[in-house]
């Protein structure tokens, strides 16, 4: 199951970098994006309808990890159609911003009503999965959900409002990106390579700073993961980008989770061996 899915995410992020690429912007890029990812969907479901799960604990590792990273995609460019189509038709920086603003704070009142939900899944809880993440006709659902099209054989509420939630903070995170660009005058993706000072992969810099929150290094723990990323951008003159969804692709890698940091105490174990040896 995770060499199938691992596989159908890189194919996805593949085709969604060509159309990148190609220059497409606005609703052409996000329609563009939301076709592959729908039909990417498809696929996945196809798969699913048709794999028995070993046991509850590999159908709890599609339903709380694996699905909602594909679903929150489909459902964030979706939802960049239909800001698009709202957007005002004027091209005021003023308006622009004052629109995206408006956006985003929509966003952000709509995960208010998730706060004991988002606060199991931050807090990396698991002793009420078995009753969220499993489908059972026989289990009255913990998390309710107003999706209509909810297909319980490839669903629970519990994995499709986790999905819509991820959606929504990507949703926020790019306003947010959106805002920036209209502030500086020049899309953020634009910035010239000579200006960045970090020459590592966005990747191992964004897996840092989630390693970093994770140890509640930074003003006593009470940082927050944006809060971090925005420091290292300014510190290494870089943008990371959408670094939510990238931290999820890092999740679900197959081989080791944290290779940069896995490279990091390699490193340095090396270089304290070398000093011990030269000391001799």
């Amino acid at each position: 199951m995770r060499k199938f899915t691992e596989e159908l995410l890189m194919q996805t992020q593949t085709k969604v970098q060509k159309v990148i690429k190609k220059g497409a912007t606005g609703f052409e890029l996000y329609n563009s994006c939301f076709q592959i990812l729908r039909s990417t969907f498809a696929q996945l479901k196809k798969f699913i309808l048709e794999y028995e799960f070993k046991n509850h604990k590999e159908e709890i590792e599609f339903f709380k990890d694996i699905k909602p990273l594909f679903q929150a995609q489909l459902l964030y460019y979706m939802e960049l159609i239909q800001i698009e189509i709202r957007k005002p038709t004027v091209s005021e920086r003023k308006e622009l911003i004052k629109y995206y603003r408006s956006v985003s704070g929509q966003y952000q009142i709509s995960l208010k009503k998730y706060e004991v939900f988002l606060h199991y899944i931050r807090t990396q809880l698991t002793n009420a999965d078995h009753l969220m993440f499993i489908r059972s006709p026989e289990l009255e659902p913990m998390i309710h959900t107003d999706i209509v099209d909810l297909d319980d054989r490839f669903s629970t509420p519990a994995s499709s409002e986790l999905s819509r939630i991820k959606a929504h903070e990507m949703i926020i995170e790019y306003m947010g990106t959106k805002v920036m660009e209209l502030k500086t005058g020049a899309a953020l993706m634009d910035l010239q390579p000579y200006s960045t000072i970090w020459t590592g992969s966005k990747v191992a810099l964004i897996e840092l700073a989630y390693a970093l929150h994770s140890c509640k290094m930074i003003n006593h723990g009470m940082a927050d993961i944006r809060q971090i990323i925005s420091a290292l951008e300014g510190i290494f003159k870089i943008q990371l980008g959408d670094f939510y969804r990238v931290f999820q692709n890092i999740r679900i890698r197959q081989s080791s989770r944290t290779t940069f940091m896995d490279e990091l105490k390699e490193k340095l174990i090396e270089r304290m061996d070398e000093t011990d040896l030269n000391g001799r």
